[in-house]
């Protein structure tokens, strides 16, 4: 082959590899384009599909579904998930809710239910915790006891609640209602009837006496206790049904 043809070859060689070169940052070019144009439809597109996840005895999760339905002003990226977690908390009865976004267009609501412990100064219920809020029109368990006090000293009644239930229990009695007055002196009510006051102080001290007397009274008296005032340093006052 003569030096003509050669250097032909090659100069066609070294062009076809310049339009290959060419021809695939163009490709790729293109397709980056067309990519992020399809992507960028998807995130306009706005969110289809809301799923709740949690375990609840008073929300009604379809209603829940709606309703965060109805709260969604954005689509998957530019949708403000803080400020939709502060909507949802906004329910009374929803404790916590956190956010989860599955690409493209669909919405994970994992909610806490706020457990309803007993009912605060008949209109309002307690969790917990302590912490205040409000029934909504919901329908609680009637069995629920029923707490009372002075405003901003809900978990210290909650805590003597606790407290005496347990003690109590220890002897088959059931706290009915249970107050704390302006003076901060405890009552009970019990499930069974009795009332016991108990005064500012000792408490758990006074309920047990009671436990340790009650049988001793209820074989003395030979009738149903009706009040049994503890607030002696010693003994006890008995009024019978």
């Amino acid at each position: 082959m003569t030096e003509k043809p050669m250097k032909k070859l090659k100069s066609s060689s070294f062009l076809g590899g310049i339009v290959f070169f060419f021809l695939v940052i163009f490709l790729i070019i293109w397709g980056y384009n067309t990519l992020l144009s399809w992507a960028q439809s998807k995130n306009d597109s706005p969110i289809n599909a809301v799923v709740v996840h949690g375990e609840f005895r008073y929300l009604k999760r379809e209603e829940l579904e709606q309703k965060i339905v109805q709260k969604l002003d954005g689509s998957f990226f530019s949708l403000d998930v803080v400020r939709l977690q502060n909507k949802i908390e906004e329910n009374p009865w929803v404790y916590s809710a956190s956010i989860r976004k599955e690409w493209p267009r669909k919405l994970h609501i994992y909610v806490v239910e706020q457990d309803a412990f007993a009912i605060w100064n008949n209109d309002l219920l307690l969790n917990k915790f302590g912490d205040v809020f409000y029934a909504n029109d919901v329908k609680v368990d009637d069995t629920l006891a029923r707490l009372y006090g002075p405003e901003g000293n809900e978990k210290d009644v909650l805590k003597g609640y606790v407290d005496m239930e347990y003690l109590l229990k220890l002897h088959n009695f059931k706290i009915s209602e249970l107050v704390l007055s302006e003076r901060y002196a405890w009552q009970v009510w019990l499930k069974s009837g009795i009332h016991l006051n108990l005064g500012r102080s000792d408490k758990m001290s006074r309920v047990q006496r009671f436990l340790d007397l009650q049988p001793l009274l209820v074989e003395y008296g030979n009738k149903k206790i009706a009040r049994v005032d503890l607030r002696y340093d010693i003994g006890l006052a008995v009024s019978w049904q």
